[in-house]
C-alpha cells in the first residue's frame, strides 16, 4: 500500500466537504423555491376564490334587489299612481290656473277616474275648470286644455319610463362589474 501525502487527503476532504456543502445548498435553495412556489400558489387561489365569491354575492344581490324594484313597478307604483291620479290632476290645474287667470281649463279624464279627479279638483282650487270625460284616455291619462294649447299626464307612461330605467341599470349591472 502506497501512502498517501497528507495534502492529497486533505485535498479530497475539502474537496468532500465542497461537494457536501453545494449540495446542503442547492437542496435549501431548492427548498426555498418550493416553499415560495407553494405560498404563491395559496395565495393566488384564495385571492382567486374571493374574487369568485365577490361576483357571486354581488350577482345575487342584484337579483334580490332587480326583483324587489320590478315588485314596486309593477305593484306598487300603479297602485300610488292611481291613487294620486287626483292630486297630480290638481297641482297641473293650479299651475295653470295661475297662468291663465279667468279663462276656463277643460280637464279630461278617462270615466272611471272622473269621481277622483273630481273630489281632488274641488278641494282650494283656484280658479274655473270645466271636467269632461273622454272614453279614448286611459284610467292614468289626463288632458288639460286651455284654448287651443293641451299638456297631458300619462302616468302610466311615467311608470312604464321608471321601470326601463331599472331594467336598464340590472342589465348593465353585470357587465360594469367586470368592467370595473
Amino acid at each position: 500500500m502506497r501512502d498517501t501525502p497528507i495534502e492529497e487527503i486533505e485535498d479530497q476532504k475539502l474537496e468532500a466537504f465542497e461537494k457536501g456543502y453545494q449540495a446542503g445548498w442547492e437542496d435549501a435553495v431548492a427548498a426555498q423555491t418550493e416553499t415560495q412556489s407553494f405560498v404563491s400558489s395559496g395565495l393566488a387561489n384564495s385571492l382567486q376564490n374571493a374574487s369568485f365569491e365577490y361576483h357571486e354575492l354581488r350577482a345575487t344581490l342584484n337579483a334580490s334587489v332587480e326583483a324587489i324594484m320590478n315588485g314596486v313597478i309593477n305593484v306598487v307604483l300603479p297602485t300610488l299612481a292611481q291613487a294620486s291620479l287626483g292630486a297630480h290632476v290638481r297641482d297641473e290645474v293650479t299651475a295653470l290656473t295661475r297662468k291663465t287667470l279667468d279663462r276656463a281649463i277643460e280637464v279630461l279624464v278617462a270615466p272611471e277616474s272622473e269621481a277622483a279627479v273630481r273630489t281632488a279638483l274641488q278641494d282650494d282650487l283656484p280658479g274655473p275648470f270645466v271636467l269632461t270625460t273622454d272614453k279614448l284616455l286611459a284610467p292614468t291619462q289626463v288632458v288639460l286644455r286651455l284654448d287651443h294649447d293641451e299638456a297631458e299626464l300619462h302616468l302610466d307612461r311615467a311608470i312604464s319610463d321608471i321601470s326601463e330605467a331599472v331594467a336598464s341599470y340590472f342589465e348593465n349591472a353585470p357587465n360594469e362589474a367586470k368592467d370595473g
